[in-house]
């Protein structure tokens, strides 16, 4: 019996080492059946989804159509037209947009004549620049009529939020020895940004093109987000699907914050591609599928799967059901439940019936309990003065984690670090717990947000990290100044001295555009006004549009005066006055 004891101890340590991190102990060596059931073997299923693409390699599809897969999150297509070639898809990082470059440029010499960008998300569009060349000129730059404005949208509104929970969803800090994929790919590559806004925009539900030659019929297929594309060769009878099918059950909602997506637009738009009866599927994720009868047999419980999802969520929601309870509810029938393409290696049923409820309903259950709860700290105290104190509380985490209740564990523990963010038991406790959760997924979204919570919580991982940030402002640069100012309202702190009653109005006139715009604050908001110059502005700023962005880009390097490049008219000391009320990023000038 000792020999099967030491075999299996053996074991555990392996993982642990694997993962690099000590399971949770009671202050005495764990029995057998505690240490194989806390060893950190992650899902055998998910570790295998990533033979899809943890190969650098471009596909060929037909003679002229080419896809990249295994270089970044996603993927880039390269169609072979008449007069050159198309690009459909850039990645989001510049680096890799070069290496897939090179290795087209092993195919074909051809000019890029347009790149096509499938929708507004970072791994579609972040790596353009890459695929410009020396001597050719500008391709031209398609994309829905939407997409500028989602890319203004997601860059200043909740940017803050959704950077750090897209770093935690794509496990982008988590160390490859720990990393299984990111589930579309294999990792979300974050090392260089180039974005290069659309000049040719898609209007109609599908938008006839001649582009290098080839015609090309634009369709708008929203799904996973509104703005999305699809591009049919009718000629070569290909459809280049963008985001809507990929080899994983459908993102109907993302944890790392968006609006739901509309699953009654996604099946419809999927229904439009078996309509158009394609010979080839072409998707930005994932592998190519050649052969009606193969697209057929993957389209079909494809679009039923997210069609069940939408109409069981919604019987329950009329039969008075919250969110939690019909999320327990809602299973795949088994047959769509094990189909390749519906396993929950991305999106999962559970946050999709959420979304669905969200979508129709809104925040609130139903419950009365939910219209003014607790806060989470005040439900925290409550719980702890209920058990008897934290180490009472810290016991009960215990014994929750030895009958395998993890999250019950997980939850004892974070309240305990809420009233006592130092207290080192709630912490390892809570650590384990995540790690442990994290290891049995097959959701690559919760595996990653799992494990870098618990980087997070050792202090191992930091998400504010000023590099990441200063790839956002590569993007940010790029928006329209007017665009760009609404940030400013976002970051308004009226509870700063005395910001909440202060007003002003402070006009920025840009000499390289012959632009304006107005910042005026009063009432505890910053107002964005665009309709005319400011006759009683109290300070003006002149300076050019470059100069601006370069000082809130210079900004991130720390604190400091960059306000050199600004002729400010009215007093520096009110303009700093007026600065002060936003929050650090926003700060031109410091003391």
């Amino acid at each position: 019996m000792l020999s099967v004891y030491a075999a299996f101890l053996a074991t555990g340590l392996a993982v642990v080492a694997y993962f690099g991190h000590q399971v949770w102990s009671v202050n005495k060596a764990p029995t057998m059946a505690e240490q194989v059931k806390r060893e950190l073997i992650p899902n055998e299923e998910f570790v295998k989804h990533s033979d899809i693409f943890n190969k650098q390699q471009v596909i060929k599809v037909t003679d002229n159509i080419y896809v990249a897969i295994g270089f970044a999150l996603g993927n880039s297509i390269m169609v072979i037209a008449p007069e050159g070639l198309i690009i459909v898809d850039v990645t989001e990082s510049v680096t890799a947009a070069t290496e897939i470059i090179k290795e087209f440029r092993k195919i074909t010499n051809k000019p890029i004549k347009a790149i096509l960008y499938t929708h507004h998300h970072q791994d579609h569009i972040g790596g353009a620049q890459g695929f410009l060349e020396k001597g050719v000129a500008l391709p031209e730059v398609w994309s829905h009529h939407k997409l500028p404005h989602e890319v203004a949208s997601f860059f200043t509104t909740s940017y803050g939020a959704k950077v750090r929970r897209s770093s935690r969803q794509f496990g982008v800090m988590v160390p490859a020895s720990r990393k299984i994929n990111a589930g579309l790919g294999l990792n979300l590559r974050y090392d260089s940004q180039g974005f290069i806004p659309p000049s040719k925009l898609a209007t109609e539900k599908v938008t006839f093109a001649k582009i290098a030659g080839l015609d090309v019929h634009i369709h708008h297929i929203p799904g996973e987000t509104s703005d999305q594309i699809g591009v049919w060769i009718p000629s070569w009878k290909a459809f280049l699907s963008g985001d809507d099918v990929y080899k994983a059950f459908p993102n109907i909602y993302t944890i790392r914050g968006a609006p739901a997506r509309d699953p009654v637009d996604w099946y419809t738009s999927v229904q439009k591609m078996l309509d158009l009866d394609p010979d080839y599927l072409v998707p930005s994720h994932h592998r190519p599928i050649i052969g009606k009868n193969d697209i057929r047999n993957v389209l079909i419980p494809y679009r039923d799967g997210i069609q069940f999802v939408h109409d069981q969520a919604l019987r329950f929601i009329n039969k008075g059901l919250t969110p939690d309870e019909i999320a327990k509810r809602v299973k795949l029938p088994e047959k769509l439940e094990k189909h390749p393409y519906l396993r929950e290696f991305y999106g999962t049923v559970p946050w999709s019936v959420k979304g669905v409820f969200q979508l129709y309903l809104g925040w609130f259950s139903g419950d009365p309990v939910d219209l003014f709860p607790l806060s989470t700290p005040e439900k925290a105290s409550r719980v702890i003065a209920l058990a008897g104190g934290v180490d009472n509380t810290i016991s009960e985490a215990i014994k929750a984690w030895n009958k395998d209740d993890i999250q019950w564990s997980l939850e004892l523990a974070s309240y305990v670090l809420i009233q006592d963010k130092n207290n080192k038991d709630a912490k390892k406790l809570k650590v384990d717990a995540l790690n442990l959760l994290g290891s049995r997924q097959i959701n690559s979204i919760a595996a990653n947000y799992y494990i870098t919570c618990a980087l997070e919580t050792e202090g191992i991982v930091n998400l504010e990290d000023e590099s990441t940030r200063k790839n956002e402002w590569q993007i940010i640069q790029k928006l329209p100044m007017k665009q760009l100012f609404q940030i400013f309202s976002s970051m308004f702190m009226p509870e700063v001295g005395v910001c909440e009653t202060t007003e002003g109005i402070v006009q920025f006139i840009f000499s390289d555009t012959n632009s304006f715009v107005v910042l005026r604050i009063r009432n505890g908001v910053a107002i964005i006004e665009e309709n005319g110059r400011a006759k009683n502005a109290d300070v003006t700023v002149k300076t050019t549009e470059a100069k601006l962005k370069a000082a809130f880009i210079t900004r991130l390097d720390g604190p400091g005066d960059y306000t050199k490049d600004l002729n400010i008219d009215g007093g520096i000391v009110k303009f700093k006055n007026y600065m002060n009320c936003f929050e650090e990023d926003f700060q031109l000038l410091l003391p």
